[in-house]
């Protein structure tokens, strides 16, 4: 009953409205900026000329007549924005009928904030109207086309290629509510009467690329359907997933939720054990982090055979300890599965040590999931199933450009075209 996102592997939007406790523990340091912290304070561009004359930014002045005819004076600056509304005549011989549409800057606008600022169809609408003083009035269906005109102009191809060639692949799912459900062989798509279905959206991710695929079941057969782990033959990084030991060539096992795991046995279920595993790995994983500060590639092979001396004595503790529990005792259960899954995942779970290139953590695709739980919160669930499957594109596509340092709605409007017809 007391199981949440901090002693257990159910996620943070399973936590409900009880006030979570601050578990983290105290590193010592003061609060606030640590040595070493790069600051960051307004500051004017210092190419503002060339910005002006690009027509990226307006330079305006206001004299204050106070400095006594002298011409030394200092500058304030007050940075602003303006939004107007600019029409665009686009003139053509006769012949075919006159065409009114959106141009690419409100059209990459409304879909920024509808797929990654999370508002509403009808938030964005409002606000569209309110920024641009009632001058552009946005409809819903209007907004769900610009959606749809960059998905289907969103080229996967070279996102499966970086991540089919890097070392290192994260991958995880989360479910998601929607009324429609499109199973993998079915001639059409499921529709839900008075209640909504369940469908698993899977993140594949590294550093620089993040792609996002929906299926209606998160069975094997749906990671075939994907066809990247397929292909993937380099270190697979995932929370304990059965069915991804299947694929790729070594297993990075994520050390977070086993740590989160240990910490709820320890808690919960009062097994001093779980505490002592726990805090091997925290002591791992502090030493590879000062090992990488100091420029260190690998592990100092004595130092890794003492931790995997005790990852050992650790492992046959536990089953000394689980022999002398009775059955359905508290803590049995969740002991014996820990001992099992440590005794059976050395190799993955080690692999962070034994290859400083492996991850400790696979936060890499929480972080990449996280907008789902957010839309859900704030739309409930997805209307149609090509919906959720064009709002997986566009993540992939700003997801990808946020992590290559490019302008995120740049990129959106990259995908557009000239104008869509209203």
């Amino acid at each position: 009953m007391n199981k949440d996102s901090s002693n257990s592997s159910k996620p943070p939007s399973s936590n409900g409205f009880r006030k979570i406790p601050n578990n983290r523990e105290g590193s010592g340091r003061k609060t606030g900026g640590q040595p070493g912290h790069k600051g960051h304070t307004v500051t004017i561009p210092g190419d503002l000329a060339e910005l002006v004359k690009k027509g990226e930014a307006q330079h305006q002045h206001e004299i204050i007549d106070e400095t006594g005819g002298s011409e030394r004076y200092v500058s304030d600056w007050a940075i602003d924005l303006k939004v107007i509304p600019v029409y665009t005549e686009i003139r053509r011989p006769i012949g075919i009928p006159p065409n009114i549409g959106y141009g690419t800057g409100v059209q990459g606008l409304s879909v920024y904030l509808q797929n990654v600022g999370m508002m509403s169809l009808e938030r964005v609408a409002e606000f569209v109207a309110v920024a641009t003083n009632g001058l552009i009035t946005l409809s819903e269906a209007a907004i769900l086309s610009f959606s749809r005109n960059v998905a289907e102009k969103v080229e996967l191809g070279p996102l499966i290629e970086d991540l089919l060639n890097g070392e290192i692949l994260h991958t995880d799912e989360t479910p998601v509510k929607t009324t429609q459900r499109h199973a993998l062989g079915a001639p059409e798509a499921e529709i839900a009467e008075h209640t909504t279905f369940n469908a698993y959206v899977r993140t594949y991710s590294n550093a620089t690329t993040t792609l996002l695929t929906a299926n209606a079941h998160k069975d094997d057969e749906s990671v075939k359907h994907d066809d990247i782990l397929t292909r993937f033959f380099g270190i697979l990084s995932h929370d304990h997933e059965a069915k991804f030991y299947n694929y790729a060539t070594k297993h990075a096992t994520c050390g977070a939720h086993l740590s989160r795991e240990l910490k709820g046995m320890a808690d919960l279920c009062m097994l001093s054990w779980a505490g002592r595993v726990r805090n091997l790995f925290l002591k791992m994983n502090k030493k590879k982090k000062e090992d990488l500060s100091h420029n260190e590639v690998c592990c100092n092979p004595a130092i890794l055979q003492e931790y995997e001396t005790d990852y050992d004595a650790l492992v046959e503790e536990g089953a000394t300890c689980l022999a002398g529990m009775k059955k359905n005792t508290l803590g049995f259960d969740d002991l014996r599965k820990m001992v099992n899954r440590l005794r059976g995942c050395k190799d993955p779970y080690l692999l962070f040590m034994r290859d400083y290139a492996a991850p400790f953590t696979n936060n890499l695709s929480e972080r990449d999931l996280r907008h789902c739980k957010i839309k859900q919160k704030s739309s409930g669930c997805y209307r149609a199933w090509h919906g959720l499957l064009d709002h997986c594109k566009i993540r992939s596509l700003t997801g990808t450009a946020r992590k290559r340092g490019l302008n995120v709605l740049l990129a959106i409007q990259q995908c557009l075209g000239r104008s869509i017809p209203c």
